[in-house]
């Protein structure tokens, strides 16, 4: 039984479930589900992603999210994000690169 592979997550409405109905009855009447879907949402993402951190970048008039270990691996995932948006869009890509502005 304990040998059995276990799933490396559990898919976001499973999860949302089992937390919502083991809340005391008292809090969900208190709370519509859709603010607890939110607020869940939120900690679920950044639980799943335990060694990496969300950066937020403006490339242009675009915001781009990564997550990713470090600051350079971060960069590296904005940048190509940034040209697969340009080239889906069919906007040209910047001769200098993409200057990229970490948002706080």
């Amino acid at each position: 039984m304990l040998d059995r592979p276990q799933p490396k997550s559990v898919p976001f409405e499973t999860a949302l479930r089992d937390w919502w109905s083991s809340q005391p009855q008292s809090f969900r009447e208190s709370i519509s589900l859709s603010v607890a879907r939110a607020c869940f949402r939120a900690g679920y993402t950044a639980g799943k992603q335990t060694t990496e951190r969300r950066f937020v970048f403006k490339a242009g008039r675009m915001r781009i999210t990564v997550w990713a270990i470090g600051i350079t691996e971060a960069k590296k995932k904005a940048e190509a994000e940034a040209d697969f948006r340009a080239a889906r869009k069919g906007w040209p890509v910047p001769k200098a690169g993409w200057q990229l502005q970490e948002e706080r």
